[in-house]
């Protein structure tokens, strides 16, 4: 009810819905500290956190890092995330 992060797959389908209404209803709730979209055709994360006046600032995030999520005092390797994934073929 109160999610302090949110992630996202994303996918061709829902990926303009994911960045922009639901991020928009998203940003609306007050819990919301963390935010991350993961991208299925590539091993990318873009990681959305909300400053503490309130402004939400993007990482990028690729190969082989770790993205750290404060709201949860961990870090996620993206080697982690993608792990026995077979990433799909952008679309063409």
């Amino acid at each position: 009810m109160n999610p302090l992060v949110l992630i996202e797959v994303l996918s061709d389908s829902t990926e303009a819905y994911d960045r922009g209404a639901k991020f928009a209803h998203y940003r609306k709730l007050a819990s919301l500290l963390e935010y991350l979209l993961v991208a299925q055709v590539e091993r990318r994360v873009e990681h959305y956190r909300r400053s503490e006046h309130g402004q939400w600032l993007l990482s990028d995030w690729e190969g082989d890092v770790a993205v750290a999520l404060p709201a949860l005092g961990i870090e996620l390797p993206l080697s982690e995330i993608y792990e026995k994934v077979e990433l799909l073929d952008p679309p063409a």
